[in-house]
This record gives C-alpha cells, structure tokens and sequence, in this order.
C-alpha cells in the first residue's frame, strides 16, 4: 500500500517449496528484468544456494552459502566468535553443567526471538532439553544488562557500522526491537569487527550483543547476515544502509559522508501494540517499559509511520493481522 511500491506479486514459501520459490524470482527476474535483487531477510541463503541459477549481471550482494548458513547457526557462529577473539558466554553442553540459573536455552536456527527460553531451574531446563531433543540446541549462561546492535557494511576494504541500545524488546527477555537510540559504544564496534574480518565478511550484517554495565561485561549473541529488524534507526541517524550497499554493489565505492547522529531515537509503532497485547498475555508487567510503549515524543522517526505515505502502516497492520488469524501467534 505504499506510494513507493511500483508492483507486487506472491511468491512460494521458501521454508515448503525451495524449488517453487526460486523458478517463481527467476520468472520475475526475466519479466521485470532489474539491476538487482535484493533480499531483506532469512531468504538469502536459498537464493545464494541457487545463485547460478539466475542471470550472471543481476547484482545479488550477498556472500556465499556456507558462511550466511554458519553465522545462521547460533553454535557454529558463537564458536566462531570465540575463535575471533569476541567475548561470549559461558556455553553448557549438558544441565549437569549449569551451576546458575536462569540460563539461555534456544535453537541454533531461528529469529525473533522464537524458540528462546530463559528457564529458572535444572528442571525447566530438562524438559526443554527433552522438547528439544531431535533438534539443534545451546544453553548458555544468562547475561545481565540490556541487548545492543551493531549494524555494518562491509564490501571490499569498506566498512562502516554504528550501534543501537533496545530500549524496548518485542519479546520478553531480547529478540526483535520496537524502540531503538544509537549510541557511542566503540568497544561494541571493535568486537563486531573482529569477528567480520575474522570471517572476511562481504555485505550487510548485524552482531547482537549483552551489555552488562554493573560488571562492564560484553557478550556475543548472535549474527543476523541480512537487514536487521532495527534499520529504520540507522538510516535515521544518518547511515542509510540499503543506500550504501546499493553504491557499493553497484559502483564499488561509496564516497558520500556517513555522519551518524548519537542518541537518535526510532520506534516502530505496531511492534509496540503487539509487545503490550503480548506483556498483558504473558501477565509480566515492567511500569517502565509500559510507559516507553505509550510514549510517543522525543523519537526521530517512526519504522513504519511517514507523513508522505500513511497508507503503508495500513497494509503493515493487515498483514500482522492475517498472519495473527491464520498461526495465532503475536511473533509471526
């Protein structure tokens, strides 16, 4: 429903048909015949895993496979991290080991904040290990503090990143944010840099981390080699991502100045409605956060409100709400 959408079209569901989702791009691709694709979410490592599959001059700027698959994977991508020389949490390979709840337990695979659990005994823990038990999992220590971001581009000798603290979390306990505020954390910048050179990253990615301030302690999460769900605040602050990824990939460069704004505040409002429904469900009341999700000045821009095209929140609401009928779930 927004102004900027020049066309549309519905595609298979890659997680169904891999095969009917990928012929669907190409006889797109050869129809509207454009300068790139460009994947915004989890769908990039089936594309990249067909790459050859499509035109060999559609510019698709994202790396190979293997590496997307790996820093997918919270395991594999944690172990990497730690071999980079980034700070991570203890990680438990069995209950028997934990010695201090609550701890992390959670798929290897997955985003949003789906399938994460913070169980308070060896108990809870136990039967999640069992629930679990034909599928990939970590149990980590739990960290203190709050959940940051560090969004990069990194293309060819360029890269540029910046940091955003959640002010307000979608799902009890991380995962997708609804309030955002960029901040000056370089040690968080360094961190995210060792583990992208470590890997010779190539593209847009964003590095979660736990900052605990009573004991100045940071820890590695997770890796999202794709858009993250907070873009709206860099690009507000002043680093237009998708821009300079499109230079980059296109170009080969980027020579525009890239001045990010310390302490530019975004909110997405419909993640704010679904995070109080979700608080109210869940009966887990913070006053303070509550006050955040009814607090509508001092943010810089909106995630999904613009003045010049208010019919595209429209559709955003619809679709929350079809996919709400159709799973029943707040965290579609």
């Amino acid at each position: 429903m927004s102004k900027y959408c020049s066309g549309r079209f519905v595609y298979p569901d890659y997680t169904k048909d891999e095969d009917a989702f990928i012929n669907c791009l190409i006889e797109k691709v050869e129809q509207l015949k454009p300068k790139m694709l460009l994947p915004t979410h989890d769908e990039s490592v089936v594309i990249m895993r067909h790459r050859d599959k499509f035109p060999e001059g559609l510019i698709i700027p994202y790396g190979k496979e293997e590496l997307l698959l790996t820093l997918a994977n919270k395991a594999e991508s944690t172990l990497l991290a730690e071999k980079a020389g980034v700070p991570i949490p203890q990680v438990y390979s069995s209950a028997d080991e934990v010695d201090k709840y609550p701890v992390v337990f959670k798929a290897v695979i997955g985003n949003s904040a789906k399938d994460v659990y913070f169980p308070t005994s060896k108990e809870e823990l136990l039967k999640l290990i069992d629930r679990y038990k034909d599928e990939s999992t970590l149990i980590e220590e739990w960290i203190g503090g709050s959940d940051y971001s560090v969004d990069c581009v990194r293309w060819d000798g360029f890269c540029k990143t910046s940091v955003y603290h959640a002010l307000v979390t979608k799902t009890d306990g991380g995962g997708t944010t609804t309030q955002r505020e960029i901040v000056n954390m370089p040690q968080l910048e360094i961190e995210a840099r060792k583990l992208l050179d470590y890997v010779d990253f190539h593209g847009v990615c964003g590095l979660d981390f736990r900052y605990d301030p009573d004991n100045d302690r940071i820890a590695y999460i997770e890796t999202n080699a794709r858009f993250t769900g907070g873009l709206a605040t860099p690009i507000a602050a002043g680093f237009d991502i998708p821009w300079v990824l499109y230079k980059l990939s296109t170009e080969g460069k980027y020579e525009e100045p890239i001045a990010v704004k310390e302490g530019t505040r975004t909110k997405w409002i419909l993640g704010d409605v679904i995070t109080l429904v979700g608080r109210i469900l869940s009966l887990k009341w913070n006053p303070k956060e509550l006050k955040r999700i009814f607090t509508f000045s001092h943010f810089d821009a909106y995630d999904d409100f613009f003045n010049d095209d208010k019919k595209a929140i429209i559709g955003e609401f619809y679709y929350y709400f079809e996919k709400l009928v159709k799973n029943g779930k707040l965290n579609p």
